[in-house]
């Protein structure tokens, strides 16, 4: 059994809030399968987000390693029931992180199934921890069973993440005088909402 990473994705993008957005406001194009969906954060603003899922690709090296390289944003989701889940996160995905993405990628660390907390393996000290050793924009606990944290925590990531594009935009425009143009990729939906990807 996995640690629940589809099943975060799909609680927050079913979420009613999200669900009302998406489809008043997201048209996909059927000549681009790389649609972004539009998301409402908590202070109104709407920023359109790419979602990636790895789905248990992390065996297959190569394949997982485009998620890593172009991601704004990283959720990084463990069992709280499950010690292996959370030591592979130490051993083998921050490592991963650290030689392949961008350095200033914004990180998240979750422990999920709170809901199964009468059979937890891994201490929220454990998880709090590890997240201020690595300097992880923040830590929480989910559950999908129960709805705890879910939207909270995939906002954070798109609001932090937002936040860190914009300065980087500000500064490239300050110091090297040029304008940034953002669209979406290929013949994409071109609407002028800020981009972020997370994997």
């Amino acid at each position: 059994m996995g640690v629940g990473k589809t099943t975060l994705i799909y609680t927050f993008e079913n979420s009613d809030k999200n669900n009302k957005v998406n489809n008043e406001i997201d048209t996909p194009n059927n000549n681009n399968d790389d649609i972004g969906k539009i998301y409402q954060l908590s202070d109104g603003s709407l920023v359109k987000c790419y979602l990636y899922d790895t789905n248990g690709q992390e065996k297959f090296g190569a394949l997982s390693d485009n998620y890593y390289r172009k991601a704004d944003g990283c959720i990084l989701v463990y069992d709280i029931t499950n010690k292996e889940s959370f030591n592979s996160i130490k051993k083998n995905y921050i490592p991963k992180i650290k030689e392949i993405c961008k350095n200033n990628i914004q990180i998240v660390l979750i422990g999920n199934k709170l809901d199964l907390n009468f059979d937890r393996k891994v201490s929220v000290d454990e998880g709090s921890k590890l997240a201020i050793e690595n300097k992880f924009n923040n830590f929480k606990e989910t559950s999908c069973v129960d709805n705890i944290n879910v939207i909270n925590v995939f906002q954070s990531i798109i609001e932090i993440t937002k936040f860190e594009l914009k300065k980087n935009i500000n500064k490239n425009n300050k110091n090297e005088n040029i304008k940034i143009k953002h669209t979406a990729g290929g013949s994409g939906n071109k609407k002028n909402h800020k981009k972020n990807k997370v994997c």
